[in-house]
């Protein structure tokens, strides 16, 4: 199984991503969200740079944020710099456009913008409108002095059923962040489940898919002997995206019925304890909920998770644990475990895989 990393495109990632490569990573992910995360094709040329092996892409390239034809340049800019070496990962947008105080878009217009981006980096022209314009457009600059489009797959993003179809008819791959598991305990058979139906899809388009790439992003820490999951140093590393589906409470609360009781039995602390305290009016706080994103703990936060819920939506328990389920998600199908470390954690959460889950996985000691 490869292994990958995700980075919010901070100062120096771009050495952290090289450090990675160095322990054994194959891909290096990085998030497109413009209001708390630094430019994602920037991070990748610097990255491609530092490296020789890695593969790298937006980790998720969100339709709203550029329209394909930008979109595709800049990941055939990319592939200039490393050669074969790149992936453009899709998605209809989390905390990307909360932040914006926007919703996801929806599953078919992330279905025609990925088939956009495949059939522009193919050379074949789509339909681009802008206003009561609608124009017949292809990438035209010459290959040799630009960009290089060869070789380039296109790995869509989905959970939700209209987003596996979107995969399976239009990705060369699947991204997923198995989010309606419980993650230690039911996630290989929902990702079996899942990977069914992307692949019903790619075969009722014309294009099937016998062993799709399939990538899972995930929270992740190794729990030492007796360890909580709830512990100070624990929740230094997964507490921030453990938080996330508390964030899309916070954007929607009209979603909490259809939370998880451990989630939605808790929701009464996190207004009290959270909530309650941010410095902005109601109609406003996406500008502050999403502040540590997969980075940090906001004030208050800790004392709205619990063992269980860091356990449900997180890769988190002993080595011997995390190997288990790896194991079983491999052969539900999984073939890239991505690791979502804080900024300030990437060496030391790549350490932690490389010196305690890769020796077990391939069988050592």
């Amino acid at each position: 199984m490869d292994v990958g990393i995700v980075l919010l495109s901070h100062d120096g990632c771009w050495d952290d991503a090289a450090f990675a490569e160095a322990n054994g990573f194959t891909t290096a992910g990085f998030v497109d969200s413009p209001l708390i995360a630094g430019d994602p094709f920037v991070a990748m040329a610097l990255t491609a740079e530092r490296t020789s092996r890695l593969r790298i892409g937006p980790m998720l390239a969100i339709p709203s944020n550029r329209n394909a034809a930008t979109c595709v340049t800049a990941v055939a800019s990319i592939t200039r710099l490393a050669r074969g070496r790149t992936f453009l990962g899709l998605g209809t947008g989390f905390t990307g456009r909360a932040v914006f105080g926007l919703r996801p878009l929806t599953a078919e217009r992330l279905a025609r913008y990925a088939q956009d981006c495949r059939d522009l980096l193919d050379g074949r022209e789509v339909t681009y409108e802008e206003g009561s314009q609608t124009r017949a457009i292809k990438l035209t600059h010459g290959t040799d002095n630009y960009v290089d489009t060869n070789g380039i797959p296109v790995y869509v993003a989905g959970d939700g059923p209209k987003a596996l179809r979107a995969a399976g008819a239009h990705g060369d791959g699947w991204i997923t962040t198995l989010q309606y598991s419980h993650f230690m305990n039911s996630s290989p058979k929902l990702l079996a489940d899942m990977r069914l139906v992307v692949q019903e899809a790619a075969a009722e388009a014309g294009r099937p898919m016998e062993d799709p790439y399939v990538m899972c992003s995930a929270g992740f820490c190794v729990l030492e002997k007796g360890e909580s999951p709830t512990s100070q140093r624990a929740l230094e590393h997964i507490g921030a995206y453990a938080m996330m589906p508390f964030h899309a409470y916070a954007d929607n609360p009209s979603i909490a019925d259809h939370l998880p009781p451990p989630i939605r039995d808790r929701l009464d602390i996190y207004e009290r304890e959270v909530l309650s305290r941010l410095s902005v009016t109601r109609d406003r706080r996406y500008q502050q909920v999403h502040r540590g994103h997969l980075s940090h703990l906001l004030d208050g936060e800790a004392a709205v998770l619990t063992d269980e819920i860091v356990r449900m939506t997180t890769l988190t328990g002993t080595a011997e644990e995390i190997v288990a389920l790896l194991h079983q998600l491999e052969s539900a199908g999984l073939k890239n475990i991505v690791l979502n470390p804080p900024p300030h954690l990437v060496r030391e959460t790549v350490r932690m895989y490389s010196d305690k889950i890769a020796p077990l996985l391939s069988g050592g000691d």
